[in-house]
């Protein structure tokens, strides 16, 4: 439903801008039309071009009847024009529920399991580090709770970066042997 208000209406306004309506509407909404798909997108043009015709009342009047369609369009135009740029605007600003923003949040967060999968490893490495030789404690530290990377190693512990590799592996496989309930290697410290 299009509403007319017209400014300083002695009555005759409404009558001019209702007639006017009548003949043009088709063509008001076959230019809105050109410019946005939606319907509702479109009615919304229309009624704001009816606004701003409204205002150009006096305008209108003076305008010969080959020019008024012109008008007409170029109203609707810089309207849906003007619709368009504000859309955008407001796209900008919202936030999609499905653009990944909550999926993102949540997938990084690990599921139940894995998490009670790594404390139950955690409490059996903190059974067993005691265990472990003192070298293998500390760079297992230095780079799992640190996070040195193995330059940073190799500088503390005077050796090539390849052998801070090797040490690395060889200190995960005797945690992970005693951790099974196996031998931590030679060099694995008991207590009496």
């Amino acid at each position: 439903m299009i509403v007319f208000t017209v400014p300083g209406d002695g009555g005759d306004g409404a009558a001019f801008m209702q007639d006017l309506y009548d003949r043009y509407s088709r063509l008001m909404f076959a230019e809105a039309l050109r410019r946005v798909s939606s319907r509702q997108d479109c009615e919304d043009i229309v009624q704001d071009a009816v606004t701003k015709l409204c205002e150009k009342l006096d305008t209108l009047r003076a305008l010969p009847p080959a020019a008024l369609p012109a008008y007409i369009i170029l109203t609707v135009k810089h309207e849906a024009i003007n619709y368009l740029r504000h859309q955008a605007v407001v796209n900008r600003h919202i936030a999609d529920l499905d653009d990944g923003c909550l999926d993102e949040r949540e997938s990084s967060e690990p599921p139940p399991e894995e998490v009670a999968e790594l404390r139950e490893g955690l409490d059996s490495l903190s059974r067993v580090w005691p265990l472990l030789p003192e070298e293998d404690q500390e760079l297992l530290y230095r780079k799992y709770a640190l996070g040195q990377d193995n330059a940073e190693l190799a500088e503390a512990f005077h050796c090539r970066r390849d052998s801070v590799r090797m040490r690395l592996t060889r200190a995960r496989r005797r945690a992970a042997a005693l951790m099974k309930g196996g031998h931590g290697g030679d060099k694995a410290r008991t207590f009496a």
